[in-house]
């Protein structure tokens, strides 16, 4: 099948979307995952997630042919230090994936990635879901909007729940999901 993500190259995501930091003198670039990118980000999920909910490449290749689905990823040069997963769910936006490298945290890379994601799919409220002991995520998610709207009992595993949190865009109605 030839996409046409196949075709041309990615366009790197607005700049207003995100604020660029740097670091050793490379700036952080928000682009399009490129075919050539998913080994690397299947390697970026394993350190990020214990292995039940990291992603494979077969997964991820999947994902990166699916034509609703936006997958970006973060990058210093060519080592991906991040990657988000989204799509639309009717009139919605999800978040599917959001992941980070450890060493590379608290450096602006996942709000970067969430707010280019969002600009990626600009309409409809947004959803996604973390686990209930996921402190710093949450934090992540409160700051740039999100709120908790449910629980999952169980998501994650048993005894590891989940917290869906949504931002409300503007002109968007408010939903409380029903778990």
């Amino acid at each position: 099948m030839i996409h046409d993500r196949d075709l041309r190259p990615p366009a790197p995501i607005a700049a207003s979307a995100f604020a660029p930091t740097r670091a050793a003198g490379r700036a952080l670039v928000i682009e399009p995952v490129r075919l050539r990118d998913l080994r690397a980000v299947a390697r970026l999920q394993r350190r990020a997630f214990r292995p039940a909910l990291a992603y494979g490449l077969t997964t991820l290749i999947v994902l990166w042919l699916l034509p609703h689905v936006r997958f970006l990823v973060a990058r210093r040069g060519e080592a991906v230090l991040g990657c988000a997963i989204g799509d639309r769910q009717e009139a919605d936006t999800r978040v599917i994936n959001l992941a980070v490298d450890p060493e590379a945290r608290r450096q602006g890379i996942g709000a970067g990635l969430l707010r280019a994601l969002e600009a990626a799919l600009p309409r409809g409220n947004v959803l996604l879901m973390v686990e209930e002991d996921n402190a710093a995520a949450q934090a992540l998610y409160r700051s740039e909007g999100y709120g908790p709207v449910g629980h999952a009992k169980d998501y994650y595993g048993r005894g590891r729940h989940g917290v869906w949190m949504q931002k409300q865009r503007t002109g968007q109605a408010a939903a409380t999901l029903r778990v």
